[in-house]
């Protein structure tokens, strides 16, 4: 797997960047869990105030910051197949993303795993998922 360079300032959003870029099954679940529809070939693509997910036939953006809506909306809006996500609440709600409000979703980050959980192949993470739906 190839080292990922720091790009963000912000640790989390660094955090986040490289756990997309070096796990593609997250790339994969977050698809998923916005078209029902199972996507390959996913590019990690990092910009100032979003990360992109894309391949050619769609293109998800997880927003960091409102200047998300000044700076790279204008740009990607009438990209086919667009999507734009943030994994806290607060950003979905707040009054500064007035042009874009109603498109913004919110994506928890125990759904997405569950996502990846349901998705992948790989055993230990089935065999963890098993486990935890035990009943004991």
């Amino acid at each position: 797997m190839e080292k990922q360079q720091w790009y963000y300032s912000d640790f989390n959003r660094q955090l986040h960047y490289m756990q997309f870029c070096e796990e593609p099954e997250f790339c994969k679940a977050l698809a998923y869990l916005l078209t029902f529809k199972k996507h390959e070939n996913l590019k990690v693509t990092p910009h100032k105030f979003s990360i992109e997910i894309s391949n050619e036939n769609i293109h998800i953006f997880i927003i960091h910051t409102v200047f998300f809506q000044q700076k790279e909306y204008p740009k990607v809006k009438e990209l086919k197949n667009v999507h734009f996500i943030s994994f806290g609440k607060e950003l979905t709600e707040m009054n500064e993303f007035s042009e874009m409000k109603n498109e913004i979703k919110f994506v928890s980050k125990d759904m997405l795993m569950s996502t990846v959980e349901a998705l992948t192949e790989n055993n230990l993470v089935r065999s963890i998922q098993n486990f935890k739906e035990l009943d004991v």
